[in-house]
């Protein structure tokens, strides 16, 4: 479920990044089509995993793995419903991706849809509808 959760995640976030870069692209009076838009969407997706020192599906993993922990903790003292909590950690393991990652890299925003605060926002928001996933899909009895 855990793995299911990051795929949904980062693929939003990807999907995400590729529509900002080629709405930039089309301001400039570049061809941009659904065709464009899907492939690159795909390439991004295995080119933002598998290039590079740190892969975005394991940045996500990360992230997610503290915030769903202390989700759990939280859970066994306050009577919540799990997908809530879940999607509240997903959306701050988000956050804190987005706020904490141009502090490693010299103050940039390597990803593009995280340049604007709306494209941050529509970044939080993946994970907080991952976070959902998450809680919604455990199997164990509910709150």
């Amino acid at each position: 479920m855990f793995l299911v959760t990051v795929f949904i995640t980062t693929f939003l976030l990807v999907s995400q990044t590729t529509i900002s870069n080629l709405m930039w692209l089309s301001s400039l009076d570049m061809p941009v089509n659904v065709s464009i838009v899907v492939t690159s969407i795909f390439h991004d997706l295995i080119s933002m995993n598998t290039q590079g020192e740190i892969p975005v599906a394991g940045l996500v993993a990360s992230g997610m793995v503290i915030a769903f922990i202390v989700a759990r903790i939280t859970l066994i003292w306050i009577p919540i419903k799990r997908r809530y909590v879940y999607a509240f950690a997903g959306g701050a393991a988000l956050l804190m991706i987005v706020l904490l990652m141009p502090l490693a890299f010299y103050n940039l925003d390597l990803l593009a849809g995280a340049r604007s605060t709306l494209g941050k926002l529509f970044l939080v928001i993946s994970g907080v509808l991952g976070g959902y996933f998450f809680g919604a899909n455990l199997t164990t009895k509910e709150n």
